[in-house]
């Protein structure tokens, strides 16, 4: 599997078949993306996330939330930034109440604010 890494820096690139992108993240990307050969998968980078996000290359976001409320640490989406219409494709709820979600891109944002969508859930 080719392994390409996304670095200001350096990286020693250690592992088989790994090579480091030169250039824009979403300009890296989009070339990748639009070459034979599967799907592209993306661990670890909120800053690249982010990007693939602002940009539309993301197909498949999966997000693991687990039961804690973590008061520091990176946020992935920051305040300020344009909204991004997402879609829920596929849930799952582990024993340790660890939840894995799988959106999509979405065509539009869902009309409506906190107080529709509050209004639908059970009391």
């Amino acid at each position: 599997m080719r392994k390409i890494v996304f670095s200001r820096g350096r990286p020693d690139l250690e592992w088989r078949n790994s090579e480091q992108a030169h250039g824009d993240v979403a300009e890296v990307a989009a070339a990748l993306k639009s070459e034979p050969g599967g799907d592209i998968s993306l661990s670890g980078s909120v800053s690249v996330v982010r990007q693939l996000l602002a940009a539309g290359l993301v197909d498949e976001l999966h997000l693991l939330v687990h039961p804690i409320a973590v008061r520091k640490g990176m946020r992935l989406f920051d305040e300020g930034e344009p909204s991004i219409p997402l879609k829920l494709l596929m849930s799952r709820t582990f024993t340790t109440g660890v939840l894995h979600l799988v959106y999509g891109p979405d065509t539009a944002p869902p009309t409506g604010g906190y107080e529709e969508a509050t209004a639908t859930l059970p009391e």
